[in-house]
């Protein structure tokens, strides 16, 4: 039995747990909840903010041990909340949504089960019954939360204009949101206005998930191109490997006002890069020695700082090197090079990368041999692609044996990934196959790219479907054949 000091102590700590919650202290929020369950056992107001933290933090098995631990009251409504989260973390967005609708019935839990909702048909491509939740919601109350959600959904689909409208909206309600002001600046890169895009463009560094940027605080961060001159200057990457491809031709621009410059990468282009110019140093992280350096600056915040405005003022260069380990190909062969997955953490990477099947008709062309250059392939896959006698496997090289190859090819075709910058930047005949909602850096409606003039761009004309991307592309690879 509980005293009456138990449930005072527990008075105390609930509204101290609520008030972390609430500033989003949720580290502390849970030890408070912790110790008034401990004190007040199967309290379902404190189970239910418990729960609330696990879900903002994402941390699936302490959510799913509190429902397991307190099955006894799973028919409590607090508790189904929580384990409509959980069949969501888990992918069963199915039982999810069967959850959700017995729920939003019910005032007190409408907004954020119907969030949940959204979220679960999102996830399932039903993106008109996601819109019409969000819409529901907005009639109900004008809020930037909704307003951002619509602007996100938007962006996800590829439907620019109308996402920049409702992330402006949000602006409106909230100013200043990190979240928000980050994506507002992936729209304005996409429609090419770069003046705006990069400036916006640095809130990713208030980005709660983005953990790709590192932070060297004991160093310098220079606000003008006049205090960097003949000074020493660390450079470090961030992003994904292909960023860094594309971004380093900025790195060269820095050559103007200092020869002293240090560009610190992923181990796996260290090689690679070092045929940058003979001023920039290029080495790994491990070797990296942070007190020999007057000013850092990260690698995507180059354009800004620079004053990089318009798509004109982006310039192109390509990487040079002697080709040690030459490949000798079939002669009167034609040689392409594929690669049709990415990294599969990438959040959107289900829309950019390829199901190696929509090949398949490509790889029965005669008289071509195909080298597999993606180096993210799925399990499903691996049978598949290896029952073609034509298609020889280069995923496992380096990058750096990967661009050897690739410099005695006749054509690089690939998706959305490293590969499509690695052939851009060795000025290698490519073509890109992008996806409808594509990334800001290829910009819209284009059939070319300012970033690498050897990149032929195909891309698809409704969202999520890859059907006259390889009917154009097919007839591109039969018209080599009959040169």
């Amino acid at each position: 039995m509980n005293s009456k000091n138990d449930f005072e102590k527990a008075k105390i700590l609930f509204q101290q747990g609520l008030n972390n919650l609430q500033d989003e202290n949720y580290e502390d929020a849970e030890v408070n909840f912790l110790e008034c369950l401990k004190l007040v056992p199967n309290k379902i107001s404190t189970l239910h903010n418990l729960i609330s933290v696990y879900i903002a933090t994402k941390q699936k098995n302490k959510l799913k041990e509190i429902i397991k631990s307190h099955n006894h009251l799973i028919n409590e409504h607090e508790i189904q909340y929580g384990f409509a989260f959980d069949q969501y973390f888990d992918q069963n967005y199915s039982k999810s949504i069967e959850i959700c609708k017995k729920l939003i019935n019910l005032d007190k839990f409408k907004y954020p089960i119907s969030d949940l909702l959204a979220s679960n048909f999102k996830k399932q491509k039903l993106f008109l019954q996601t819109l019409r939740i969000y819409k529901k919601e907005l009639k109900e109350k004008k809020d930037y939360l909704i307003y951002y959600n619509i602007g996100t959904l938007f962006l996800d689909l590829g439907r620019i204009n109308k996402a920049l409208y409702y992330f402006k909206k949000s602006e409106n309600f909230k100013k200043n949101d990190n979240s928000n002001l980050w994506n507002l600046s992936l729209c304005y890169l996409t429609l090419g206005n770069l003046d705006k895009g990069f400036s916006l463009y640095e809130y990713r560094w208030f980005s709660k998930s983005n953990k790709t940027i590192k932070k060297f605080e004991n160093i310098k961060v220079p606000l003008s191109t006049e205090e960097i001159i003949n000074k020493n200057i660390l450079i470090s990457d961030e992003q994904g490997l292909g960023d860094t491809i594309q971004f380093s031709r900025f790195v060269i621009e820095l050559l103007q006002f200092t020869k002293k410059i240090t560009f610190v990468v992923n181990s796996k282009l260290v090689n690679l890069l070092s045929n940058l110019n003979k001023n920039i140093v290029v080495i790994e992280y491990k070797d990296l020695k942070t007190s020999n350096f007057d000013y850092h600056l990260s690698l995507c915040s180059l354009p800004l700082f620079l004053r990089i405005k318009d798509i004109s003022d982006i310039n192109y260069y390509s990487l040079n090197f002697n080709n040690k380990n030459k490949i000798s190909f079939e002669k009167n062969d034609i040689n392409i090079g594929l690669s049709w997955s990415g990294n599969p953490n990438f959040p959107l990477d289900e829309y950019r990368s390829i199901s190696f099947k929509n090949f398949k008709e490509i790889l029965n062309i005669k008289k071509i041999n195909f080298f597999k250059l993606s180096q993210n392939v799925r399990n499903e896959e691996f049978l598949d692609y290896h029952s073609f006698s034509n298609l020889f496997d280069f995923g496992d090289k380096s990058l750096f044996e990967i661009s050897e190859v690739m410099k005695e090819l006749d054509l690089v075709i690939s998706s959305d990934t490293s590969i499509i910058h690695l052939a851009g930047i060795l000025n290698i005949k490519s073509i890109l196959l992008l996806n409808y909602n594509s990334d800001w850096r290829w910009f819209e409606d284009k059939k070319k790219t300012i970033w690498y003039p050897s990149v032929e761009i195909i891309k698809q004309k409704t969202f999520n479907s890859w059907d006259n991307v390889f009917y154009e592309l097919k007839k591109r690879i039969e018209k080599l054949t009959y040169k």
